[in-house]
């Protein structure tokens, strides 16, 4: 039972209902569009142009009256600027014109409501810092004569647009009602993205690379992390109404995010989802963490009987026999995960001749052939090093620092907030951040606008949340409560 300050009801009015209805029609328009989008070219381009155009002038309008309806736009959008981005022109792609949109309303609605929209959160110093050394990074970068300084300024910028939306979210974002649509829209598109990935996919019989699932987001890891991600807000709302029999309705979406993982076939995605279902059925009860925990050995002992033969070869692919002669079988790793490992003993000794400053912004590819002439050009494939040995291992100091001070608040939101759905919101980001650090473990996921713009969303919803909590009152035997929030048992 939830104890602290009550939560009046919310009684959905026509108004919201209609808002919804139509989100949902325009979520459901352009996830056809991506459809088609698959099979060849939507229109001409001059068509395409013309829609783009249209809509976006829609919008602008709109956000003189709404800025909120844009910014669930952009929401909805996200996951698919991969695949439908609208780039016509320097930096004019339809997530720069939706911000730039959303700043346009934000700055209409301070007009009529008085005062400005700027507000500080508790993360502002760590972003600065980490922004400082990107930029430190980008200009030594920016000194090696073969530089490109467009492609150099392109890369930053993409770097820096879900940071952008942190700060986006955290100005317009200002209610309950604010925070319950930006998560509904933001599970709401990642059930889409599930079943755009898995509706006209059939699990092949053998594995093979040609076939791995790329869904919406262009590139099969980075879909798998995608789903590590976000897929376990869905466990999360399910517990936190779960004394409503609709929420348990929630838990089935589990199915088509999890079936589009697995025909990713990514080996990190699979670890990823592994560690994070175990940590959020530990979040549950302890009790079904124990369950699982033997569910998955079970799995991992006999995959036959529980994963297709493809799933199976490609997680028995990892280790290939090789014939060495009387009757010998020699063991070694196969050509991909021999090839991680050496970028990963290269990568450190880029991060050990430059320990400090990091030898710039996206030279990693150019710099590890010096140590490794055998992996040159290749991508760090680990998140981690790859912050280290660009930016210097303060950059990954920081990095580090602010993900786990997501986690805490998260976990802190969860366990002590009288609020249900923001409850849900603290368990669902804890989970997303275990698998957040176990994929970039096996690549770079972290820097895609499609995949952690949400991240970054949802932490400006976490740190307002925080922000606008009712003040700490004290329980008996209760432990050591975080400032601004209150106990909940």
């Amino acid at each position: 039972m939830r104890q602290g300050y009550p939560q009046p009801p919310n009684p959905p009015s026509r108004s919201r209902i209609g808002i919804k209805i139509s989100l949902l029609v325009g979520l459901l328009s352009l996830a056809k569009i991506a459809s088609m989008a698959r099979r060849g070219a939507v229109g001409t381009e001059l068509l395409r142009l013309m829609g783009i155009v249209i809509g976006e002038v829609l919008l602008l309008l709109v956000s003189v009256i709404s800025v909120d309806l844009v910014f669930y736009v952009l929401l909805f959008y996200l996951p698919f600027s991969s695949m439908l981005p609208g780039d016509y022109g320097t930096a004019v792609n339809i997530v720069n014109v939706l911000i730039v949109i959303c700043i346009f309303g934000l700055f209409c609605r301070s007009v009529k409501e008085g005062g400005h929209f700027f507000v500080r959160t508790e993360l502002d110093r760590l972003i600065g810092v980490y922004l400082l050394l990107i930029f430190i990074s980008f200009f030594r970068a920016s000194l090696r004569e073969v530089m490109d300084w467009f492609m150099l300024l392109t890369l930053v910028k993409r770097f820096c647009t879900p940071i952008i939306l942190y700060y986006l979210a955290s100005w317009l974002v200002r209610d309950r009602d604010g925070i319950k649509n930006s998560i509904f829209a933001i599970m709401v598109s990642t059930l889409m993205v599930a079943f755009l990935a898995t509706k006209d996919t059939v699990t092949p019989t053998h594995f093979d690379w040609e076939r791995r699932e790329s869904g919406v987001i262009n590139q099969a890891n980075i879909l798998a992390a995608f789903f590590a991600y976000y897929m376990f807000y869905f466990v999360s709302y399910a517990k936190m109404y779960r004394e409503n029999l609709k929420a348990w309705l929630l838990l089935p979406c589990l199915y088509p995010c999890a079936r589009g993982l697995m025909l990713t076939f990514s080996r990190g995605g699979y670890i990823a989802f592994a560690v994070t279902l175990l940590y959020v059925s530990y979040l549950w009860h302890r009790g079904a963490c124990v369950l699982v925990a033997f569910c998955l050995l079970f799995v991992w002992v006999k995959p036959d009987l529980f994963l297709p033969q493809s799933a199976v070869e490609r997680l028995r692919g990892t280790v290939v026999e090789v014939d060495a002669g009387y009757g010998m079988v020699e063991r070694h790793i196969e050509e991909s995960s021999q090839g991680r490992l050496s970028v990963w003993a290269a990568g450190l000794k880029v991060i050990m001749a430059n320990p400090i400053l990091g030898t710039g912004y996206g030279q990693f590819p150019l710099c590890v052939g010096q140590y490794d002439p055998g992996v040159g050009g290749m991508d760090a494939h680990n998140t981690y090093i790859l912050i280290a040995a660009e930016m210097g291992i303060p950059a990954l100091v920081v990095f580090i620092v602010i993900t786990f001070k997501l986690f805490n608040l998260s976990l802190a939101i969860y366990h002590y907030h009288p609020d249900k759905l923001y409850a849900g919101l603290g368990m669902g980001y804890a989970t997303g951040m275990v698998g957040f650090w176990v994929a970039n473990f096996f690549g770079c996921r972290f820097n895609t606008t499609e995949t952690i713009s949400y991240f970054w969303i949802l932490a400006a919803l976490l740190t307002l949340i925080h922000r606008s909590s009712p003040p700490v009152v004290s329980a008996p035997g209760a432990g050591p409560m975080p400032q601004g929030l209150i106990e909940r048992r």
